[in-house]
């Protein structure tokens, strides 16, 4: 079996041998249908004699067609046929599973504890979730179950209020994903920054980037209160580039203070790190009916 993970950024891909990953590359995520079809020509010929691909993916999925819920990512695949394209390029089955939902089923299948009930959470180029809910995965009729980074955080960005792009108004996603943090930065001081450059400057003590990083902690220690009381959670795991960056967890957990004791819930790093999303397609798609 072939497994993909495909996100705003990357495209990562590896063969899935009894129970393990093998073969791992990855490749930049193309921003044209073009330069997608190039790629997707390219990978085929790096992993030829596939007879099943599963692919994670951000955005919605009803495991053949994805759908975008933030526009401003990946926008040509609005209601992409992506598993008949997959089929294609490898003359095999396929199948798709939200990324943050695969990575939520590789926490709590090949984690040391396994707790009934799970909340996976990447902070990376977006923000994604995914729910194990009573020991089952949950991605509802249309996919959407768990995507955390699209509701409300109740508070609004440094840079002012903003249109998240899936059309909301101050998503978590636009206060505490990479591509966020990077735009507010860059608004308040006048050149452009990355996320990694206002850890950096958090890190050493700039005023502004600590501002960002305190914001956007609160925003997930209170969306994370919010899932809790909603779900009655055992514990949140936390990946992503953004999610496992030095001291972020420490500061949704101070965050967290801030909140009444029975909002809070235990958070720790993702087990899997960066290969949480392909780990977890592995496993869910070994568990497909016929599957190899």
């Amino acid at each position: 079996m072939l497994v993909l993970d495909i996100g705003g950024t990357k495209v990562a891909a590896a063969r899935w041998v009894d129970g393990r990953l093998q073969d791992r590359r990855q490749w930049p995520m193309p921003i044209t249908p073009e330069a997608w079809r190039q790629t997707l020509a390219l990978m085929a010929t790096t992993y030829p004699g596939v007879s099943w691909v599963a692919a994670a993916v951000t955005g919605l999925t009803d495991g053949r067609v994805w759908s975008a819920v933030n526009q401003q990512l990946i926008s040509f695949w609005d209601g992409y046929a992506l598993a008949d394209a997959l089929t294609q390029a490898w003359r095999c089955p396929s199948v798709l599973l939200n990324d943050a939902q695969a990575a939520a089923w590789g926490e709590f299948v090949a984690g040391e504890r396994q707790p009934a009930n799970l909340l996976f959470i990447t902070l990376s180029t977006g923000v994604g979730g995914g729910l194990v809910l009573d020991g089952q995965l949950r991605s509802g009729s249309r996919g959407l179950a768990g995507h955390i980074g699209h509701v409300g955080s109740g508070l609004a960005p440094l840079d002012g209020d903003t249109r998240c792009g899936c059309g909301r108004l101050n998503c978590l996603e636009a206060l505490a994903s990479g591509t966020a943090l990077a735009r507010q930065a860059t608004h308040l001081l006048g050149r452009p920054l990355d996320a990694e450059s206002v850890f950096a400057g958090w890190h050493a003590g700039e005023a502004v980037c600590s501002r960002l990083l305190e914001r956007a902690a609160q925003a997930v220690a209170q969306a994370l209160g919010d899932a809790h009381v909603l779900l009655d959670l055992d514990e949140v795991r936390l990946g992503g580039s953004v999610g496992l960056a030095p001291g972020m967890i420490d500061a949704i957990k101070q965050a967290q203070q801030a909140l009444p004791a029975r909002c809070r819930v235990a958070v720790s790093p993702a087990c899997l790190g960066a290969d949480a999303g392909l780990i977890g397609m592995g496993h869910w798609a070994s568990g497909r009916p016929g599957a190899p």
